[in-house]
């Protein structure tokens, strides 16, 4: 509350003072239509002063004319009122607007990279290929094209499976999936161990490097059970155990499943945009709202943060995108192509990042119900991917 009585008082506030026989209704009516007043106090009978904010202080006129009562201006402090006064100082007011022009134009460069989901990859590895793909501390981040970065990053880095980047404000998310690694051990000439299979699926190719094949192409396998057995029989010599070695290729599936609504409703753009500033203090928001509360707005903020005295301030701008909301019927023809890029886009992000070389090698969609309202759906892909974990045996 101190917080923001202390915005308030900074963008400006009105000691008012009321003359009228009917002054506890004047009250009442405040209260009713969510004026908020303060420091309520009772000079004389018929005279009422109090504090409110400059932005609500329009909304007394209507409230005054039915009331009866006159509204007098006691005493007016805040920034707004400064500015004000000293507007004929022509060079603090320029000054002022470079100000607010020099925050808002740094708002349009990226000032932090942040690198999540890396593990053996090093995160000065992925700066280094990040500034080679185009994104840097001080990149003016206008222009910037995400796909193009990625597949240069990808490029750069062999080992990434997927990358994603997110550009909030003035930072950078960068999040990486690396492609999934044998442990050290089944390298380890000294380990004796086998190749335990880590997921379910069809044998679609086996090619045994060291040990001994349990299974052969075109059998089903569990997880968890051993595909490669770290040892070599003769019949002739004895049984030598060995570090299992090799490559499994299963053939395995993986299903997206949802519901999609004939009926559905969609934002619809004006084209008319409204703008505002703030200021954020330890990530509580403060911006200058004269927003039309019967309207609907996306909300585009950017920011330019710094620390002063241990607080994290930050000024941002905010671009308020109109909208209406509207119903629309989709066409069956419509929702089976949602249906099939959503589809494909799951197993882009979240399912084959996390695969060894996959490979796609079917789709089908299946529809369980359908009715005027709905379909409810199954994709299931079929994946050609390398599997397999080496086991050290105790």
């Amino acid at each position: 509350m101190e917080l923001e009585d202390g915005i308030k008082r900074i963008k400006g506030i009105v000691e008012v003072e009321i003359q009228g026989f009917f002054t506890e209704r004047f009250i009442n009516l405040c209260r009713i239509n969510n004026i908020k007043i303060w420091n309520i106090k009772n000079i004389v009978s018929g005279i009422v002063r109090f504090t409110i904010a400059i932005k609500d202080f329009k909304k007394l006129k209507s409230i005054a004319r039915k009331t009866k009562c006159k509204v007098k201006i006691i005493s007016k402090r805040g920034l707004y009122f400064e500015i004000f006064k000293y507007r004929k100082r022509a060079i603090a007011f320029i000054l002022l607007i470079l100000f607010i022009c020099l925050s808002i134009f740094s708002t349009t460069f990226i000032w932090d990279i942040e690198i999540s989901g890396n593990s053996y990859i090093s995160t000065e590895k992925i700066y280094n290929a990040l500034k080679e793909s185009g994104i840097y501390i001080g990149k003016n981040k206008v222009g910037i094209k995400t796909k193009k970065v990625i597949n240069s990053l990808r490029v750069e880095l062999p080992d990434i499976a997927w990358a994603g980047i997110d550009i909030e404000g003035t930072k950078a998310n960068v999040k990486i999936v690396e492609k999934t690694k044998l442990p050290d051990t089944a390298i380890n000439e000294d380990s004796i161990g086998d190749i335990i299979s880590d997921k379910s699926g069809t044998i679609d190719k086996i090619v045994v490097e060291n040990g001994t094949p349990i299974l052969k192409a075109g059998d089903y396998v569990e997880e968890g059970r051993i595909l490669i057995e770290g040892k070599i029989y003769s019949d002739f010599l004895d049984t030598k155990d060995v570090t299992a070695k090799g490559q499994i290729i299963l053939k395995t599936q993986y299903e997206y499943k949802s519901v999609y609504n004939y009926t559905i409703e969609e934002k619809e753009y004006t084209g008319e945009n409204k703008y505002s500033i703030g200021i954020d203090i330890n990530d509580k928001e403060n911006y200058i709202n004269y927003l039309d509360k019967s309207l609907k707005y996306d909300i585009i903020k950017n920011s330019n943060e710094f620390k002063l005295f241990g607080n994290k301030i930050a000024f941002s701008t905010y671009k308020f995108r109109i909208y209406n909301l509207k119903t629309v019927k989709r066409t069956r023809e419509n929702i089976m192509t949602s249906i099939d890029s959503d589809a494909q886009n799951y197993m882009e992000t979240e399912i084959l990042p996390n695969l060894r070389n996959p490979q796609i090698i079917n789709k089908e969609i299946i529809i369980d119900s359908e009715d005027e309202e709905k379909i409810n759906v199954r994709v299931v892909f079929d994946v050609r991917e390398e599997v397999g974990y080496f086991r050290e045996r105790v």
